[in-house]
């Protein structure tokens, strides 16, 4: 797997983390890609090829045509497979990204590929950025087309942000997953059941689940870091409880046992460490327009 990064136009990066370029080397075309780990974000993808998709928490492929689609938020990972060389794409956006945007409670949207033009409307303008994204593999290129691509998408859209809920998700992010959804509500001053109400709505996830899915992506930091200290140590200083919530989670959102995923995902790991990493360090947090 050949994974690249790009950065967006600064306008765009109140809302988006990064664009984002994934190739399957020559040879390993039957081998699944382990493309989407739970991270509390959201994604538009294109693909070039036709592919099948299946979470990890399932036994069913499921077969997606090229083109542009939408990922909501993920509860487990995401493999993808394709007869073919495959490239694909993608814009990946903050968790706060939709609440203003997406009219839809997005709690629906998740764990689901679903076809751009049943999310955002389609013309002939972004059906042409599409073609010519599935096109090129030069970055730079990319780059400017997913920047015209997002001035398509949301030119009619104010592109607004709830602050308060971007201010409830950096709350969780700078205690990387290690707090009490009792401690959010009594720092916002927000009632429990308001709380939920606008991170299941907004985000997809509830307030515990965030937690969770960023303390686990705390620990693939530290693992990548201290590949030499043992599990059990990485889980206690990530916050869990003991190794066996440590385990029964991790086998939740990525679909195997600790040990095993280690050994067969490194390069994979490493992927998710830099973008854990920049989002743990605030290297995706907004540019300054001038």
């Amino acid at each position: 797997m050949q994974y690249s990064e790009m950065l967006p136009d600064d306008v765009y990066t109140r809302h988006v983390e990064s664009y984002w370029h994934v190739a399957s080397c020559k040879g390993t075309e039957a081998s699944p890609l382990e493309l989407l780990l739970p991270t509390c974000t959201f994604n538009i993808i294109v693909t070039d090829q036709p592919c099948y998709v299946k979470l990890t928490s399932e036994s069913k492929w499921v077969s997606l045509r090229p083109g542009a689609l939408f990922f909501g938020q993920r509860n487990c990972s995401v493999q993808i497979k394709s007869k073919r060389h495959l490239n694909l794409c993608g814009i990946r956006f903050k968790p706060f990204a939709f609440a203003n945007i997406i009219t839809t409670p997005v709690f629906q949207l998740n764990d689901s590929f679903i076809p751009l033009d049943k999310i955002f409307p389609i013309n002939s303008v972004t059906c042409s950025l599409i073609q010519k994204l599935i096109e090129t593999n030069e970055l730079d290129n990319k780059t400017r087309l997913l920047d015209e691509l997002m001035s398509d998408l949301f030119k009619q859209s104010s592109f607004s942000i709830d602050e308060q809920l971007r201010a409830q998700l950096n709350y969780i992010l700078d205690r990387k997953g290690l707090v009490k959804v009792k401690d959010i509500f009594e720092e916002f001053n927000i009632s429990k059941v308001t709380l939920h109400k606008n991170f299941i709505n907004k985000v997809g996830l509830t307030p515990k689940k965030v937690s969770q899915i960023w303390r686990m992506n705390h620990l693939l930091q530290m693992k990548e870091e201290f590949p030499e200290e043992n599990l059990t140590s990485l889980c206690l200083n990530a916050g869990f409880y003991d190794q066996a919530h440590f385990i029964k989670d991790f086998k939740l959102l990525f679909g195997l046992a600790p040990r095993k995923y280690f050994n067969q995902n490194i390069q994979l790991l490493k992927v998710a460490h830099m973008n854990i990493s920049r989002r743990f360090t605030n290297q995706y947090d907004p540019k300054v327009i001038m």
